[in-house]
């Protein structure tokens, strides 16, 4: 086993520099793992470190925890190995924390049999010996040598200087009608992560085409209720190749949303077909290709890609609870998907059912147009305010140090099922910068909650894969003044005046509004390709066992079959470059098809 001491290094006088600390432990990680010593290579790592792989050593999504673990995970055939692992150049590639002594992060690079990636590790320096170790290590690749990327210094130069015979128009050349060949990627859903894929594929030179319900795009945002706009800071929400620009708003209204989302489309030439629906999709063995049946505003046409891709979101159709009376309510009942806003609802009364972010913006909008509005809460919340939510868990981001691409990369280090035990430490933090906000809201009889082992967001989001969560932009203020009323149960059912609550009680409404979430991304695929594939295809949208997220945006229990979903932009935009990866090293042969084949 290789001697993975690493000698102590910024002391006063020394002339050890971080830089030459983080190069002596990246050679002797490429040196153990030349030489096939994965247990030394393990040795250079924390007992409880960890190491992701992103297409980097397999064609897979894998993580590891612990020297037992990595070292599994290290062990891979001669031709996947990283031929070379490096620091990567220029000063601001290593960083000395602030505030957490004896730490160093560092940003690499590295090349394989496929092409090039980016990595990033964090080195922990031991008390008792002065050594380094890695806390983690990710690597992710970034380019395929069969598909290189048409963007800065590579991109397409719109025309052609000189004379050229027979030269084809920019716009001819698009061939949106897909009149020339037929598409190679399919993708249902133009919101934002069929966008982002779309772009990413176009840039690799990949044929593909976007179908959307809707006739526009971004009318799934245009359609919400008139206050929504996106929580997260403006610096984890870019798009992949076309950034909002610098006067854009801190927090992007929904119609401001979509119309970008138009513009992303037009600018960036995608192939959108709006107004269209699949009515049939099968998977056709001989010719490895989908034969996909359209409605295309009426018409009717069928494709024949290689690869057909989900991009319907998170949620599906709207759980909303079979209510004993609600033939008899004599007001309005609606799920908050087809809550459009408060006009017509001044100077009346309403009822949200639901304490979840969307129950919180109904019940704010509502409230802040004089509608008198009662919030059920079945169950304790967690709370934080929106400006706690971006310092906390997304730090890297709105810190200033990193490019948004040099973020998403250091959030990518830890493993998604590995989330929620940093919870206990957020919702500590959370705690102590919001203690005004949440003590007003125990007075108030508002019910807390810390999540799942007192793990807070994280332990919702990636434990449970649930919800019960609000980031306050507002509602939490209005419900300790009284201006949300509060209570407590159960809905039990409907009169012809209002809700009646467990225990016997009642509230008066002219409207109610079922703020109880959805059903899950999977019933999607059971409703487009029916029960058999989605039988196989199984729950692809929660964090399984391998801390990974199910299957998305990687090869899934049927060939060809991808989900390009995610939780909010900046998952999109990292995952959709490794998605799309993929999809090129197939059409190059450098990926097998097959899970079986590899």
């Amino acid at each position: 086993m290789t001697d993975v001491a690493i000698a102590p290094a910024m002391e006063p006088g020394s002339t050890t520099t971080p830089r030459m600390i983080v190069h002596e432990w990246v050679g002797q990680l490429t040196n153990a793992l030349s030489s096939q010593d994965v247990a030394a290579a393990a040795d250079l790592f924390l007992p409880d470190g960890v190491v992701r792989d992103l297409l980097a050593l397999s064609w897979d999504f894998r993580n590891a925890i612990g020297h037992q673990e990595i070292s599994t995970c290290l062990t891979v055939p001669a031709a996947d190995r990283p031929t070379s692992i490096q620091v990567r150049p220029g000063n601001a590639s290593v960083v000395v924390e602030e505030g957490t002594p004896g730490a160093i992060s560092a940003f690499l690079q590295f090349r394989n049999s496929a092409g090039n990636g980016f990595g990033h590790v964090r080195l922990v320096q031991q008390d008792d010996d002065g050594t380094w170790l890695a806390a983690t290590l990710v690597l992710a690749l970034d380019a395929v040598d069969s598909h290189p990327e048409c963007h800065l210094d590579a991109r397409p130069s719109g025309k052609t200087h000189g004379p050229v015979r027979n030269r084809v128009g920019w716009q001819d050349g698009l061939d949106p009608e897909f009149t020339q060949q037929e598409p190679d990627v399919v993708i249902l859903g133009a919101g934002h992560n069929g966008l982002m894929l779309a772009a990413r594929l176009r840039a690799l030179g990949i044929p593909a085409l976007v179908l959307e319900p809707n006739e526009r795009v971004g009318d799934n945002w245009r359609k919400r209720y008139s206050s929504l706009a996106l929580h997260t800071p403006l610096a984890s929400d870019h798009l992949p190749y076309l950034p909002f620009p610098s006067t854009w708003p801190r927090f992007t209204p929904k119609d401001k949303l979509g119309d970008f989302l138009e513009s992303y489309a037009t600018l960036l030439d995608l192939a959108v077909w709006t107004g269209t629906t699949v009515d049939a999709a099968e998977f056709d063995e001989p010719s490895r290709r989908w034969i996909v049946d359209l409605n295309r505003q009426g018409k009717q046409r069928r494709i024949n890609p290689r690869h057909l891709v989900f991009a319907t979101g998170m949620n599906a159709a709207p759980n909303i609870p079979e209510v004993p009376g609600r033939s008899e309510f004599e007001g309005t009942v609606m799920h908050a998907v087809d809550y459009r806003g408060h006009a017509e609802w001044q100077g009346k009364r309403a009822v949200v059912v639901g304490s979840g972010v969307s129950g919180h913006d109904i019940a704010q909008d509502l409230a802040e147009h004089g509608v008198d509005v009662t919030m059920i809460q079945r169950s304790g919340t967690f709370v934080m305010n929106t400006s706690t939510f971006h310092k906390v868990m997304h730090a890297n981001h709105v810190s200033g140090k990193y490019s948004t691409e040099e973020a998403d990369l250091i959030n990518a280090s830890t493993p998604f099922g590995a989330l929620p035990a940093h919870g206990p430490k957020h919702v500590e933090l959370v705690k102590a910068m919001d203690r005004e906000l949440l003590d007003g809201l125990i007075e108030a009889g508002f019910e807390l909650s810390d999540g799942p082992d007192g793990q807070g967001v994280l332990g919702l989001i990636f434990g449970l894969n649930g919800t019960g969560y609000y980031y306050n932009a507002g509602a939490s203020e209005l419900i300790i003044d009284g201006t949300i009323k509060l209570r407590h149960g159960s809905v039990e059912g409907l009169s012809s005046s209002g809700v009646l609550l467990d225990g016997d009680r009642s509230l008066e409404a002219d409207l109610v509004v079922f703020a109880t979430g959805y059903q899950g991304a999977p019933s999607v695929v059971r409703q487009v390709l029916g029960d058999d594939i989605a039988d196989r295809v199984g729950e692809f949208a929660k964090v399984g066992a391998d801390r990974e997220y199910g299957r998305l945006w990687r090869r899934t229990a049927v060939d060809q079959l991808w989900f390009m979903v995610s939780l909010g932009i900046g998952d999109g935009r990292f995952y959709s470059k490794l998605l799309a990866l993929q999809l090129a090293a197939m059409e190059a042969g450098t990926m097998p098809y097959t899970e079986q084949e590899q």
